[in-house]
């Protein structure tokens, strides 16, 4: 069995909008600081938590709305939990002892074929009566009718208690207490384990055997009796209840039951005779340490099903469901460890009595994990559900689609993107190396307002804005127009208009063009559209015109040709000193014929055209084919990379600021606006 849908409703940020987040058998939720991932992990504590403290709900518990204070509140306040378990196992093996819980009754299925299903719901009030804290009323009942059905009174049964041991939660939190977490209470992963083992029947008589000679060689020591003398006298004084007369100090345990609970771990060096208990260890081994430790108790419970040898119990009844929530898992580990973390959770989850649950800041644990086992927090910042969290699940493009493989390995590269407030998608390696530097110019430091640039080659772009806009992230894309190479000019501003399109742009603003609107089916033909000698001059018009208006979307174009030939246009000397021999270019007034051909190859280089392709070059002025060879010496010639960083030593920032090429200054603009509509929102927050 295993947990496949959570929903919260009124739980802390969680508001009343209960719509059932997935969980899968490795569940990773992200997000920023205080957007709900440590909520998430509670909510399931309440329900599965193994001590009585864990689930315990109080007043703070209880969802407050943005606009209203708790003293502001006189009606009683409501919340609600609920999980629903499959039973896949059902399929495969069909019932029997290890599979599904004979006494769980209350499965059932909505459709045919569906896997069986259970609901499990906490339900609490919180009432305000005449204690500070007021009163909180729970219950946790089966919903026995399928979701969409109608509930009543009948269809909500009481929980018995022997059915909540089937499902323990196991919570690791950011915070490391190893006095509390790692210790031999009951209930504890140790002690869970030692139970299993099956201890000779006359355990109990061994021990107190053994205990005798220990304590007649104690009462020889004459400063201990003096100390148990004193410490009894002292006792009478304040205490004469007959119960508890006689006081002394026990310095070992006398049956099994307290021995268990009271065992401690400990280290041993090689070199060295000297323990350590494991409250001695780092933070780092303490978290290894312990998440070892769970993966020994689920792996002996998966042994105890199939155990033949007597070594240990022989569990009654079926499998308990084991889920184990770790936050942080990257705190106080180095990050050559991650790996191992990440790999080692994960074997955790692939076990038949175990799931797993991690929270994370960590682009090394996200880089781990497969984007569908994501789960992204965020803070809901203006309308009705104002100061509540959302949860999106990542949605990639379908699996036969070529876009799949390159958007996940492409996000799985770039995991910072989930945390970032902003999101500059560019073409490559120049983007992200100029636009930081001219945000940098511009006095906006990408760190301080969580700005990542992220590099896709132009492909698939469309799936990312698709993902951004699940995740509510806002972003601008940079592309290269590449005029008049193959696939760019018209054919990229139709690939822009249709993509956005089916993100959901509204048409009769997308398509009014000049007062007139301009039909989908001179869309679909724009690519058609020539670059000739005779439609050169009126097609750039027009496409200009269409530039501005895929800005007012956030999509910019490098225009004429990419960022790389924009820079070498505005900041000419600067990148001609990087390389101070030159291109292979005769002078003008000396050797026409050499230069016209120098040219004419430059040309055909940058705009990658067949040696022997006629009719090409007509949009670009002399300057501009001029600076082609340049282009190809630079940036075709050597490292894109290598060109930039030198260049960009060599520009002064008020020059930077000043002659920065219109497309990237129009990009900066928007970020601005984006950046200044975000603090405005924070601004009024504080208020």
């Amino acid at each position: 069995m295993n947990i496949t849908e959570l929903r919260i409703k009124n739980f802390r940020s969680f508001g009343s909008d209960d719509r059932p987040i997935k969980i899968d058998r490795l569940t990773t939720v992200i997000g920023a600081n205080s957007s709900g991932k440590t909520a998430l992990i509670h909510a399931l504590l309440k329900l599965f938590g193994v001590n009585p403290k864990d689930r315990q709900l109080l007043r703070s518990d209880f969802h407050v709305p943005y606009n209203k204070k708790p003293e502001e509140l006189s009606e009683d306040k409501k919340l609600s939990i609920e999980v629903k378990i499959e039973f896949p196992e059902l399929k495969k093996a069909g019932i029997g002892d290890n599979t599904v819980p004979s006494f769980f009754k209350q499965m059932m299925v909505g459709e045919p074929k569906e896997i069986p299903y259970l609901r499990i719901r906490l339900e609490a009030t919180w009432s305000q009566v005449e204690i500070p804290e007021g009163e909180v009323e729970t219950k946790l009942f089966y919903v026995t009718v399928p979701y969409g059905d109608e509930e009543n009174e009948e269809s909500l049964k009481p929980v018995p208690a022997h059915d909540k041991s089937l499902i323990q939660m196991i919570y690791v939190p950011a915070v490391r207490e190893p006095a509390s977490q790692l210790k031999n209470a009951s209930g504890t992963i140790l002690w869970r384990l030692l139970k299993y083992i099956a201890w000779p029947e006359n355990t109990n008589t061994e021990i107190q055997k053994n205990v005798l000679p220990l304590e007649q060689f104690l009462e020889s020591v004459g400063g201990l009796k003096e100390v148990r003398e004193e410490m009894q006298k002292a006792w009478n004084k304040y205490h004469r209840d007959p119960r508890y007369r006689t006081t002394d100090i026990q310095f070992s345990e006398t049956s099994l039951d307290t021995l268990l609970k009271n065992i401690n771990i400990r280290f041993s060096p090689t070199e060295d005779v000297t323990n350590y208990s494991i409250d001695q260890l780092g933070d780092g081994l303490r978290s290894l340490f312990y998440i070892s430790l769970v993966s020994t108790l689920l792996e002996i419970e998966q042994k105890i099903i199939n155990e033949t040898t007597g070594k240990y119990k022989k569990k009654k009844g079926p499998n308990a469901l084991t889920i184990l929530a770790v936050e942080e898992p990257e705190n106080h580990i180095s990050p050559h460890l991650l790996g191992r973390i990440t790999a080692n959770l994960r074997k955790i989850s692939t076990t038949d009595n175990a799931q797993v649950i991690i929270t994370s800041h960590s682009a090394s644990i996200v880089r781990r994990i497969e984007p569908e086992e994501i789960r992204h927090t965020k803070i809901i910042t203006s309308g009705s559900k104002k100061g509540t969290t959302s949860i999106s699940e990542i949605k990639l493009p379908p699996e036969k689609d070529e876009a799949h493989k390159y958007v996940k390995e492409a996000v799985r590269a770039y995991p910072e993107l989930y945390f970032a407030q902003l999101v500059i998608l560019g073409e490559g390696d120049s983007e992200e190396l100029i636009i930081p530097r001219l945000l940098e110019v511009e006095d906006i430091i990408l760190d301080d307002e969580t700005i990542l640039v992220v590099p896709l080659g132009g492909r698939y772009v469309n799936h990312f804005w698709r993902l951004l806009k699940q995740l509510d992230i806002p972003y601008i894309t940079l592309l290269d127009l590449d005029r008049e190479r193959g696939g760019g000019d018209w054919t990229r501003i139709k690939y822009a208009i249709k993509q956005l399109l089916e993100n959901g742009a509204d048409p009769k603003k997308l398509l009014l063009m000049g007062g007139k609107m301009v039909s989908k089916d001179i869309i679909e033909v724009m690519h058609k559209r020539t670059m000739t000698k005779q439609t050169g001059c009126n097609s750039i018009k027009n496409m200009e015109n269409w530039i501005k208006k895929l800005e007012s979307y956030n999509v910019f174009f490098s225009s004429p040709l990419d960022i790389d030939f924009l820079m070498l246009q505005s900041f000419t000397e600067e990148y001609k000193a990087v390389a101070p021999q030159g291109p292979d270019l005769p002078e003008k007034t000396i050797d026409l014929d050499g230069y016209n051909e120098a040219v004419s190859n430059g040309v055909r280089a940058t705009l990658k055209k067949k040696k022997d392709a006629t009719g090409f070059g007509y949009t670009f002025s002399d300057e501009e084919k001029e600076l082609m060879v340049w282009y190809n010496t630079l940036f075709l010639g050597r490292s894109k990379p290598s060109t930039h960083i030198e260049a960009l030593v060599k520009i002064e920032p008020t020059q930077f600021s000043a002659n920065c090429p219109k497309p990237l200054k129009n990009a900066i603009n928007a970020i601005k606006k984006i950046l200044e509509e975000k603090n405005a929102i924070n601004n009024k927050e504080k208020i």
